[in-house]
């Protein structure tokens, strides 16, 4: 009698439940303008409100720089380092010492390129927060945020941002919130969606509430170049003062309207990104 193959002995158990996604995942909800997004697709000529697509193309020297680069003999088709070319992360470096005011930052052990903003959040979050956590961020959010939360296995907290009150920030609040299982505050500025600037006095009252609970700080930064007012705007980052507890993330699509080109950066201190490039590597491995 010839043996019993392993695929009969498989196929004699008991089936197997494929329909079990993790409580991670079942704790997760695609954002609603994902899904208007996917319908608008469906249907064909559609305006979109939603997302913040650029409506102009990208600029005409970086699209002939990139024909140069594909155009002659060059690594660029392969995988860059995993922390991203250190051109690149060189020039990053002169523009946060640019506009942070900041006396040195080294490309070698605090930059990260990332996939784009998304994943520089998706980095900072499960790096630093495990289940059970909790995390503020002010309300309304970035539906992504919400999410990225929730797939790190924590929960949001929300602190009210009200629109009688312009969206501003009312940092008393966050004492009323906070909690022994609070790891970090997650500050988006400029605000997607409402727009709204935070004042350098209302982040440095964010900074000391920080450093007075010991949490992190994680920043979103990808709109810090569209404001409008007189005042400067002022970036959590500038701050060496909160460096040991902050990570920010920053965002190419936008400025150079290249959404879909997927490339964002990622700054914090180097005993932190020791191990923001652990998870950068598991989830893409290299931008691209």
């Amino acid at each position: 009698m010839a043996p019993t193959s392993a695929l009969s002995q498989i196929e004699t158990l008991a089936p197997i439940d494929t329909q079990r996604p993790t409580r991670r995942v079942l704790g997760m909800s695609l954002p609603q303008v994902k899904e208007m997004q996917h319908r608008a697709a469906a249907l064909g000529g559609c305006v979109s409100l939603g997302m913040g697509i650029p409506s102009f193309e990208t600029p005409r020297f970086i699209r002939d720089a990139v024909i140069e680069a594909l155009d002659k003999p060059s690594d660029v088709g392969l995988y860059t380092a995993t922390a991203g070319t250190i051109e690149l992360r060189e020039e990053i470096s002169y523009y946060l010492e640019r506009t942070r005011g900041l006396s040195f930052v080294d490309p070698h052990t605090e930059v990260l390129v990332t996939a784009g903003c998304m994943e520089a959040l998706s980095v900072a979050l499960t790096t630093i927060v495990e289940k059970g956590d909790e995390v503020l961020l002010p309300c309304p959010a970035y539906s992504s945020h919400i999410e990225q939360i929730a797939f790190a296995e924590a929960t949001p907290v929300f602190i009210p941002l009200v629109e009688e009150n312009e969206w501003k920030l009312d940092t008393s609040y966050l004492e009323t919130l906070v909690s022994e299982r609070t790891k970090a505050i997650l500050i988006c500025n400029p605000v997607n969606p409402t727009g709204t600037v935070f004042t350098k006095e209302q982040l440095l009252e964010i900074a000391e509430f920080a450093l007075k609970h010991d949490i992190y700080i994680i920043t979103d930064e990808s709109y810090d170049f569209l404001t409008y007012s007189t005042d400067n705007y002022f970036s959590l980052s500038s701050l060496t003062e909160i460096k040991h507890r902050l990570i920010a993330t920053f965002s190419f699509s936008k400025m150079y309207n290249i959404t879909g080109w997927r490339v964002g950066f990622l700054y914090t201190n180097s005993d932190l990104m020791t191990h923001c490039l652990k998870i950068h590597d598991a989830i893409a491995l290299c931008a691209p």
